[in-house]
């Protein structure tokens, strides 16, 4: 069983981005100096995926000793934690500054995605609608290029596995520099229509309508569109009541001429549960990722430390035990000793398929962790199912979480799971089957574009 919380996911749909700020409180050099230790220290020798990032950790930690001595205040010492943990680039590895540096939420009213290398609008507040419209591209800020604006204010403090998790999560987050609701920045814009205007932003402390409505969050959806085509939709396998949710459905879905599922906004939660749902449509036993995490035996690595001073060359002469421990010796001293865990795996309990119709799935950047994993033993599964969107978010894993100086905490992961030939997925995404990108013009319209390539592919496929 796995359990894993993603934060960061909850605020997929919010507009709530920030807080103004608590500016006077300071931590002592020493708690200053341990916090960034304690760090440095956990994911030295527990962080899963060092050769995922191009960082000398030691140099790294070095050279932030000033840096986050020099900081005025508890609130700039956790942006540069943040800075610091961004290094390694991994989606379930973060740090949280102390709540008590929040003191009052504030609100966006803009959504930004990416198209290509452009920045565009994908939403707005109703009351900013006529000043920059839905599919406007950004142009600048503060003077700046966009993209030079996010690579230098933004991207430097953000902790993601891939390219597109670091930059989603910066495009919520374009708001970084600012401290509170007076402050504003002066963005120019290019509209649809092809007008530059120029619109300054600032966050408020009470939310907004948007023209295109987030809707009620909800754990589990479901509608029966044309055609008898079953739409299921699943926002979370962190309760295991959407199991339940699901059975309630099943009349319904096992009369459907087939089923969308859609797990395009589900942030993961427990395995297990996406496990639950994934046996109804199969006979076969699940099949998941494969695992594996860092081990350190100190007496290993006093001896590789010792033995990558020596110019040993006859190794292939040595008797193959004492190869071993050399080799152990050696990969503990350089930390890529591992213990390799079980491949998670689950026992269907239906002899045959309860659901037989073709089964569609719609994944998005956004669809992470647990939800990944159930993409993997749906994987497992040869064609039984299509999956249809972008890459999903790419990180899973298993944090370790632990307080910092001041009421913070920070998490790092150890745990590195992969599909079951080998095939790494963390720090790349699961790929769809096929690959769905809007236009301006679906944005504009509001157009779901994912839901309606999968109806499309199902009549093709009559």
């Amino acid at each position: 069983m796995k359990k894993i919380a993603l934060p960061l996911l909850g605020l997929l749909m919010s507009t709530s981005v920030s807080a103004q700020f608590d500016l006077e409180s300071n931590l002592s050099d020493a708690e200053k100096l341990y916090g960034l230790s304690k760090f440095w220290s956990e994911a030295t020798y527990n962080f899963a995926f060092f050769d995922q990032t191009d960082v000398n950790w030691d140099s790294a930690y070095q050279a932030f000793i000033p840096r986050v001595l020099a900081t005025p205040n508890t609130f700039e010492y956790y942006r540069e934690l943040k800075r610091f943990c961004a290094l390694l680039q991994d989606g379930h590895t973060d740090v949280y500054a102390p709540e008590s540096l929040y003191q009052s939420s504030f609100f966006i009213r803009l959504i930004f995605m990416r198209m290509g290398d452009k920045i565009i609008v994908k939403n707005v507040a109703k009351v900013d609608a006529d000043k920059v419209p839905v599919g406007s591209e950004l142009l600048t800020v503060d003077g700046l290029p966009a993209k030079v604006y996010f690579e230098t204010s933004v991207l430097p403090y953000i902790s993601g596995s891939t390219e597109h998790e670091r930059w989603n999560d910066a495009l919520r987050s374009f708001t970084y520099p600012l401290r509170d609701t007076l402050q504003s920045q002066a963005m120019v814009f290019l509209t649809p229509s092809g007008e530059k205007v120029t619109y300054h932003h600032r966050c408020h402390n009470a939310n907004t309508t948007f023209v295109h409505d987030f809707g009620e969050w909800k754990r589990f959806d479901f509608e029966m569109l044309p055609d008898d085509v079953a739409h299921v939709t699943i926002n979370t396998f962190g309760d295991s009541e959407v199991v339940g949710d699901f059975v309630a459905k099943l009349p319904e879905l096992k009369a459907a001429s087939a089923v969308i599922l859609d797990l395009r906004g589900n942030g993961g939660g427990n395995s297990d549960v996406g496990a639950e749902i994934l046996q109804y449509f199969t006979d076969q036993n699940l099949l998941g990722s494969v695992w594996r995490t860092r081990q350190h035996r100190p007496a290993y690595k006093a001896w590789g430390d010792w033995l990558l001073t020596e110019d040993i060359t006859n190794l292939d002469e040595w008797p193959e035990d004492e190869q071993e421990w050399y080799h152990t010796s050696v990969n503990t001293a350089l930390g890529e000793s591992w213990y390799i865990g079980d491949t998670m795996h689950f026992v269907n309990q239906f002899e045959t398929a309860q659901i037989t119709s073709p089964l569609i799935i719609l994944i998005s950047n956004y669809t992470a962790s647990a939800a990944e994993d159930f993409l993997i033993f749906a994987d497992g599964l040869g064609d039984r199912a299509t999956v249809i969107g972008q890459r999903s978010f790419g990180s899973t894993g298993q944090p370790m979480q632990f307080d910092l100086p001041g009421g913070g905490s920070a998490r790092i992961c150890t745990k590195r799971d992969s599909y079951p030939d080998g095939r790494e997925f963390v720090g790349f995404g699961v790929e769809p089957d096929i690959f769905i990108e809007p236009t301006i013009n679906d944005l504009i319209s509001g157009r779901d574009i994912e839901l309606d390539r999968a109806l499309e592919y199902l009549h093709q496929k009559k």
